[in-house]
């Protein structure tokens, strides 16, 4: 039997003709081949992990509609912006998005974290 994780990567909530509004955890490249490396490389994992918590539940990055980003540093804001276009290139509108800095985490081999807020339409008639 699996345990439920504690806290869920992703929660949501219904919305009227059954589109739904997700909210996606902070996620970190923690635990990954990324994890102390530049963040540029952690937030491409970042981005990765994001969009796999969107598919569970049947959305991807072009459902996002905001992002949240914590920098511990800010001068890593190019490497973390580098990281954002390239997961938005394809995209004709990418998500709102915020970054903070100066954030301390819970491992210090992190220097990112982004969550996210995404909408999957209902079906259309």
């Amino acid at each position: 039997m699996s345990q439920r994780p504690l806290f869920p990567p992703s929660r949501t909530v219904p919305l009227g003709g059954g589109a739904k509004l997700i909210f996606c955890s902070g996620v970190t490249a923690r635990g990954s081949e990324a994890a102390g490396r530049p963040v540029l490389e952690q937030a491409r994992e970042c981005f990765a992990r994001l969009e796999r918590a969107l598919a569970q539940e049947g959305a991807d990055l072009s459902h996002l509609l905001k992002i949240t980003t914590w920098l511990s540093d800010m001068r890593d804001y190019d490497g973390f912006n580098q990281a954002r276009q390239a997961a938005f290139a394809a995209l004709e509108a990418p998500p709102a998005s915020t970054c903070l800095g100066g954030a301390q985490f819970t491992t210090p081999d992190c220097r990112v974290e982004i969550e996210g807020i995404a909408v999957l339409p209902g079906a259309t008639s």
